[in-house]
């Protein structure tokens, strides 16, 4: 048994091994190495497999776009919003019960959860924990109640006033709401992806002035950006608008640190501002030959 161990320790070493191969035949070396291969390269590739499946990868942090556009945005606020530039902005500065992913499907955004009771005559949902405006305040139920019945008020006069017509929205608790329909309607969650706004904000303000407020262009919001800046033109159109990454936001702090807004009276203005590299990109309503000029 000793002589055994030897034996096998000897294999071990440097000279072991050499000792060992020299031994074998030509057919037996051949197959040797390409047993040995193969061990190697299985290795390899099961090395490879679990540093892919324990490994995620992130996106770097940082920088900025410049987003060009037609129009100049007038409310960047849910309750009039109603043009392009307005809904860009107000996509990335607002959350709602639920969104659309990526895919297209209506998902849960501020809503933890939803549920449909009465044939879909009712819907239920229940917001999520520990979220908040970007100035800090927590989002409550209140806050849902007072959009949707800011938007029924038609004094208000909101061009979304016809989509909440025969709704009843009802707060259950701090974090819970109820909406009632007339009959069911499939669709209501589509009316669900309407953002809200924060009632310790709004409360005040009269129904009179309500459009006219500087907080229509200067928003607090519970999306993944924020408002920081805006700049107008010699005909007081709102001409550039920066936002950068809300730190509150529940989904995260977004990898892009700044979304900056350029406004343009044309297309032909957009194009030139593209061509020319002012801005990132933009929304073209018709093809053009884009020349990029800083390329």
């Amino acid at each position: 048994m000793r002589d055994n161990i030897k034996g096998i320790k000897k294999l071990l070493t440097p000279n072991g091994w050499g000792s060992f191969f020299s031994l074998l035949g030509k057919k037996e070396k051949v197959a040797f190495l390409l047993f040995f291969f193969l061990f190697f390269a299985s290795s390899v590739f099961l090395l490879r497999d679990l540093y892919l499946k324990n490994t995620k990868i992130v996106p770097a942090t940082g920088g900025s776009f410049i987003e060009g556009e037609v129009g100049h945005p007038q409310f960047i606020n849910p309750v009039y919003g109603s043009s392009d530039a307005d809904r860009d902005i107000i996509e990335l500065v607002f959350s709602g019960l639920m969104k659309y992913n990526d895919k297209g499907e209506i998902v849960p955004d501020l809503a933890q959860e939803y549920k449909a009771l009465e044939g879909g005559k009712v819907y239920e949902f229940k917001l999520k924990d520990n979220i908040f405006w970007s100035d800090g305040e927590k989002i409550t139920s209140d806050d849902v109640v007072f959009t949707v019945k800011t938007i029924q008020n038609p004094e208000i006069k909101s061009p979304f006033f016809a989509d909440w017509l025969g709704v009843e929205i009802e707060k259950i608790d701090s974090q819970r709401v109820k909406f009632k329909l007339k009959s069911p309607y499939g669709p209501f969650l589509e009316r669900a992806t309407l953002k809200i706004i924060p009632k310790h904000i709004w409360k005040d303000v009269s129904a009179k002035n309500f459009p006219l407020v500087s907080l229509n262009l200067e928003p607090v919001g519970s999306g993944p950006y924020q408002f920081l800046n805006l700049s107008r033109n010699d005909k007081g159109q709102v001409s550039s608008l920066d936002l950068v990454a809300n730190r509150k936001y529940y989904g995260g702090v977004p990898h892009i640190s700044q979304i900056s807004f350029r406004f343009f009276d044309s297309q032909d203005d957009l194009i030139k501002a593209i061509n020319s590299g002012q801005v990132s990109g933009g929304v073209l309503t018709k093809p053009v030959k884009i020349t990029n000029e800083d390329k």
